[in-house]
């Protein structure tokens, strides 16, 4: 076989020397790919906070309510509920009723619960994206409860999952792109504007008009899954006007329509013709308020000022995104007239930097509210597809500041250089990365947050306490500290010389069991021996101790305290941290916020600095030129 010569061969070297990055790039994205796919598909979309009591909890008093806390609200109109003891009987409840901002689900109206095991089976529909979740909350009255209930899960399964993925990926897509067409038409709108061909101004905007079309399309069919959801729990109808996803709808289509008939009007006309500043600021007003009623069907929404922190991230990403990848296919158009794709490249920049800065400090404000801890982060498919989000936004930034050290030659104190466009392989990669955020955005909208009641960091419950009475050291330990049986441990010692008296008989209360006499198991010493009994430990969390030490003649001595036995949630074994993130990424929020107010202000002196340099010196005008 020959081998090729001349250019050939050197054509062949240049192809795998640009072809470099594709390999590692491929590589990454298999193994972030691998990575998540090891949590498993996520079945259910809010969560399960707490409840009252807990799962697998017993008390030892029956309650009065059972109350649920979701980290969404429920529809009132798709609440499902029913209550019964361990031989299925089933028990009446009243009807239940919402509280605190509409999280928090209360079950009341039902008769005083004898001694027993008790199962609830709840069943909820979310009230942002209607999809039903069901489960099973067991706990004891008096007896040990020493089986858990069914987790949180979605009816709808993995599929509709998989569907939300696809679909939500096609609709911020379309938005990325209209966002970036938005910021071109912006350029285009100044005086004097930069002048674009009219076949590429053309493509360009027929592009828009495509993905605005998609938008609309992926938008229907979002509503119309939504809708068959909420029509197969039997009351749809009543669900879709109780979480007011009607009308997010019918306001979110119109929006999306309009910003359509905008685009449409612009191609029927001349595409190159500057437009009105007028029709520029219709045409952002309607994709604001497209990003705010999409961030109204967030789960990471919970309030006013979240929803305004969850619109502003998602405004700063699809602007970056579409941006990017809008500049890239331009820059491809103009082949033989870069300066012109250069001059929307160094408007695009401010812009980016903008974007970034609400990025990251929207994006910690966010990551707080919706990963508990760091072991969440790295054990969930939201915290891993947080993770791989954050890595393809820092490579993507890497590219970002590289590309604007050779726009804007001021940014270093290089000696004076003549401004560049971005290299080639950069105006593919961007555009990539970008997608993949899109992705990964979409993948964090559909699964369940990294919190709930399994990722609570447990209060710390003494195995084994010692108590000071008079002159008597009483330690305590019960063994296995769970309901049922377990082993009551007591040793008592003496601090008095002479001792006063041995010990002759113990008895104890714990919880509901009173009276109860421990058995002297051995002696150990100065007037102290070590006494042991059986006890069936009743409930669960704080219970009354009572310990009572009868000594020959003197009079006896009585230790009283709370002893505490866990329940609930079995918390997951610590990895990295168990401890809550929101503290730390609140205040990493508030000092990023401040340095990027600092940056900002400092590389506006510094441009402007560089400006009165280039008007002074002739040679460092015609290197800034461009």
């Amino acid at each position: 076989m020959e081998k090729p010569k001349g250019g050939a061969a050197r054509g062949a070297v240049r192809l795998r020397r640009r072809s470099w990055w594709i390999r590692p790039l491929l590589l990454t994205f298999v193994t972030a790919a691998l990575w998540l796919t090891a949590g498993g598909v996520a079945e259910a979309h809010p969560v399960l906070l707490r409840s009252t009591p807990a799962d697998g909890q017993t008390v030892q008093a029956a309650p009065r309510q059972i109350d649920l806390w979701f980290s969404e609200p429920p529809t009132a109109a798709g609440i499902e509920v029913s209550l019964s003891d361990r031989d299925g009987r089933a028990i009446p409840l009243g009807t239940p009723r919402i509280e605190d901002r509409g999280i928090h689900l209360v079950l009341s109206g039902f008769p005083t619960l004898s001694r027993s095991v008790y199962e609830l089976h709840w069943s909820v529909v979310s009230k942002y994206d209607l999809h039903r979740l069901q489960g099973t909350l067991v706990f004891g009255v008096g007896q040990a409860a020493t089986s858990n209930g069914v987790p949180a899960q979605s009816v709808t399964g993995p599929a509709a999952t998989v569907l939300d993925v696809v679909l939500g990926w096609m609709d911020l897509s379309a938005t990325a792109v209209l966002c970036g067409w938005a910021f071109l038409a912006s350029v285009l709108a100044r005086r004097p504007s930069p002048a674009l061909p009219e076949p590429v101004a053309g493509t360009l905007l027929g592009l828009a008009v495509a993905f605005g079309f998609l938008s609309v399309v992926a938008s229907l069919v979002r509503s119309g899954q939504q809708w068959s959801e909420a029509r197969s729990s039997g009351s749809g109808l009543a669900i879709l006007i109780d979480s007011g996803q009607l009308t997010r709808w019918a306001l979110r289509d119109v929006a999306v329509i309009g910003v359509l008939v905008l685009l449409i009007r612009r191609l029927r006309g001349a595409p190159s013709t500057p437009s009105r500043p007028s029709g520029t600021a219709l045409l952002v007003v309607f994709l604001l308020a497209d990003l705010v009623l999409r961030s109204a069907s967030s789960h990471a929404q919970s309030g006013p000022v979240s929803l305004l922190v969850l619109s502003a991230h998602q405004a700063a990403g699809l602007t970056w995104a579409g941006g990017l990848g809008l500049l890239a296919l331009l820059t491809g158009q103009l082949r033989n007239e870069r300066d012109k794709a250069f001059r929307f490249w160094r408007a695009f920049g401010p812009v980016a930097t903008v974007c970034v800065a609400v990025l990251a400090v929207t994006g910690l404000l966010l990551a707080g509210r919706q990963v508990a801890t760091v072991d969440a982060a790295i054990g969930t498919l939201y915290g891993k597809a947080l993770l791989v989000k954050l890595a393809v936004v820092a490579v993507l930034m890497a590219f970002g500041l590289r590309s604007a050290r050779g726009m804007h030659p001021w940014l270093t104190r290089q000696p004076a250089r003549a401004p560049r466009t971005p290299s080639p392989r950069g105006q593919v990669i961007a555009p990539l990365l970008g997608v993949g955020i899109l992705l990964f955005a979409v993948v964090l909208a559909v699964v369940p947050p990294a919190r709930g009641p399994q990722f609570d960091k447990p209060e710390p419950v003494a195995a084994r306490t010692a108590y000071q009475v008079d002159d008597l050291l009483i330690t305590v330990a019960l063994t296995p500290n769970t309901p049922g049986r377990s082993l009551l441990l007591v040793d008592a010692v003496s601090s008095r010389r002479p001792v006063p008296g041995p010990i002759t008989g113990m008895t104890a209360d714990l919880g509901a069991v009173t009276g109860l006499r421990l058995k002297r198991t051995q002696q150990t010493g100065q007037g102290g021996a070590r006494w042991q009994s059986a006890v069936d430990v009743d409930a669960t969390g704080e219970l009354p101790l009572r310990i009572v030490v009868v000594r020959g003649n003197a009079r006896p001595t009585t230790a009283t305290s709370t002893w505490v036995v866990p329940g609930g949630v079995a918390p997951r074994p610590v990895l990295v941290s168990n401890s809550p993130i929101t503290p730390w990424t609140n205040a990493a929020a508030a000092v990023l916020a401040v340095l990027a107010l600092f940056l900002g202000a400092a590389l506006a002196r510094r441009r402007d600095q560089a400006a009165e340099g280039h008007e002074l010196d002739p040679a460092g005008r015609r290197a800034g030129a461009g």
